[in-house]
């Protein structure tokens, strides 16, 4: 991993909130995100489904509806430009060139009406202006290079003919298509087997080093953030809750709900011992609770998480943490060892590169 530290942000959001209407009031789905991305580095977005993750990569390329979505408040910072005051043909030059994203369901988003290698043949001839011939010998060595055996005829299979680890490798390859300074990945894997979900984050660190590009990596499974990223933010109820570099964050975790989402992972050493769940559900985002929005579910909870919203402050070298006991209480994990175990998905990898 090639993050250069001390370099100007890539992508940078400042109190981003992107609210939904409905018949029950604004849902607040992203709801003052602060986050960046330096070039270079591999990001991850954790948390529940439901926290905004999906919704906070949609902010970032413009994909959200508007309505029901609205923009209330803050800015998505491209380079320093305000991404939400480009003009929408501006933004379509954008997304797709210098900022790609690959989706969890590659199904819902390739065409069954066109080939795969057609689909990634128009995003090239789009973004770099290349006639048909030569935007297919294009296509056919991107295919290559992420992996798709036999790519001069997989130019001509219609997506319900392709596997879903074939279908996630031509979504990355139509991403990588406009080689772009930041790519989005959000869920990449969820539909995958664990053995074509090792090699797809095999091919994704592999193209990030060789190409240098910032990576938003969007996941619930913090196994697959502990071995991929370099910095991981955790999101809960529409808010960034915790930011640290990855080991800082397994070793010393300084926000009740990260703790949770650790002690709900199955150890393979802990044999024999149950994950522990983290109580109750995550609240109802058209009425969020006062304070702290995970103190109904915090079992370090006190008056003052119920009265007053903290700040995501800091507490530590590049690590920070919006709970009011940051520091300040000894959270517990079910186990002395404070990091993940990496050892099977970090051997599924390694075996799936060879």
């Amino acid at each position: 991993m090639t993050a250069l530290l001390g370099a100007a942000p890539l992508l940078r959001l400042d109190g981003l909130k992107i609210h939904f209407r409905t018949r029950g009031g604004d849902v607040r789905a992203v709801d003052g995100v602060d986050l960046e991305i330096r070039p270079g580095e591999i990001v991850g977005l954790v948390g529940e489904s439901g926290s905004g993750k999906s919704v906070t990569a949609r902010s970032i390329m413009r994909l959200v509806p508007m309505p029901p979505g609205k923009h209330v408040g803050g800015r998505i910072l491209f380079h320093g430009h305000d991404l939400l005051g480009l003009a929408d043909k501006a933004m379509q030059e954008l997304r797709g060139g210098r900022i790609a994203m690959i989706f969890q369901d590659p199904m819902t988003f390739l065409n069954p009406l066109y080939t795969a290698g057609e689909q990634v043949a128009e995003a090239i001839r789009r973004h770099q202006g290349l006639d048909r011939a030569a935007a297919r010998a294009a296509v056919v060595d991107l295919f290559r290079t992420v992996g798709i055996p036999n790519a001069a005829q997989r130019y001509d299979a219609y997506p319900h003919q392709l596997s879903g680890g074939l279908r996630q490798r031509v979504m990355i390859a139509m991403a990588l298509s406009s080689r772009p300074e930041l790519l989005i990945a959000d869920e990449p894997t969820t539909a995958l087997d664990v053995t074509i979900q090792a090699q797809i984050l095999a091919l994704l660190k592999e193209l990030q080093a060789a190409t240098g590009m910032g990576v938003l990596l969007i996941t619930h499974d913090l196994g697959v953030v502990a071995e991929m990223c370099d910095r991981v933010a955790v999101m809960y109820a529409g808010r960034i809750v915790e930011q640290a570099p990855v080991d800082v964050l397994f070793r010393d975790p300084q926000h009740p709900y990260t703790v949770g989402l650790m002690n709900a992972i199955p150890r393979a050493e802990l044999a024999g011992v149950a994950p522990m769940p983290i109580e109750g559900a995550p609240p109802d985002m058209t009425h969020p609770p006062a304070g702290c929005r995970f103190h109904p579910r915090c079992p370090y909870r006190e008056a003052v998480c119920s009265e007053d919203d903290p700040a995501l402050r800091s507490v530590g070298e590049d690590h920070r943490s919006a709970c009011h006991f940051a520091r300040r209480k000894q959270f517990v994990l079910t186990t002395a060892l404070a990091e993940i175990d990496r050892s099977g998905l970090a051997t599924a990898i390694e075996e799936s590169a060879r």
